[in-house]
């Protein structure tokens, strides 16, 4: 199956193999009517609801909200390329889509364990909270997703936005990658890429920031930044600290013993 529309003047062409496509109303019936009390998060370009289909089967609706705003449009070609040359059991599925004149909606399997960040920083008193051995399957887990993007992608993905809330968690806490809105393909041919930085403060390579150059090795900096929250169940970056000293950053409270 391939798909045409039109972005401005340009007909953009992606191919969706054997993706399901969606009516609007029916993720509309899904999610409620994409009621807020159905938001599982948000990200740059738009927000993930929960929803059920009418067979029961869950599933997590993203919906760009405003794809026509700049790099709109592209980030969700962008992630649905990603996701078409990418299929690995830690990486994210894609069920389906949905598109119309003024909507684009991205359709995935429902995360039971919602996302790492969930787990580790939002879950209610009385639930349990994660042991050191699912803590190291999911660290191992979520390597081998990047693992499969930098070494068996050709050409290269490289993520660039990697962190707890993008590490989701199926039934069995097995490590899930998400969201490849921010994601690149880069030609092995070339050692690095430069482009406009993006991603999350706090989990950013300084060289990254400095030089605009995305490699792999970016997204090993986001993943050791996304095992010391793992670790701590802190946040990458937290502007609550400057309440009692200066440094916001996780990183800065990393002692490094040589």
């Amino acid at each position: 199956m391939e798909l045409y529309y039109f972005s401005g003047e340009v007909d953009r062409r992606i191919a969706f193999g054997q993706l399901k496509r969606f009516a609007w109303r029916e993720l509309q019936l899904a999610t409620d009517n994409f009621s807020e009390k159905n938001v599982l998060g948000q990200g740059g370009f738009g927000k993930v609801y929960k929803g059920v289909l009418p067979d029961n089967t869950k599933v997590a609706v993203k919906r760009l909200t405003d794809f026509e705003s700049p790099g709109g449009d592209a980030a969700f070609q962008r992630e649905v390329e990603m996701i078409s040359v990418a299929v690995h059991r830690n990486l994210l599925r894609l069920i389906g889509f949905c598109t119309t004149q003024t909507e684009r909606l991205l359709v995935y399997p429902f995360m039971q364990n919602l996302s790492l960040a969930h787990r580790l920083r939002e879950i209610k008193a009385g639930d349990p909270v994660l042991d050191w051995e699912t803590r190291k399957r999911i660290a191992l887990g979520a390597a081998r997703g990047f693992e499969y993007l930098h070494e068996h992608c050709n050409p290269k993905i490289i993520h660039r936005d990697v962190k707890a809330a993008n590490v989701l968690l199926d039934e069995d806490f097995e490590a899930v990658v998400g969201d490849f809105g921010l994601a690149k393909l880069v030609d092995v041919r070339r050692t690095n890429v430069t482009t406009q930085v993006r991603g999350t403060m706090g989990h950013i390579a300084p060289e990254y920031l400095s030089t605009g150059k995305s490699s792999e090795r970016t997204d090993v900096f986001g993943y050791g930044i996304m095992l010391l929250e793992l670790v701590t169940g802190q946040r990458a970056i937290d502007f609550s600290r400057l309440e009692e000293e200066d440094d916001v950053l996780l990183l800065d409270h990393v002692c490094i013993i040589k």
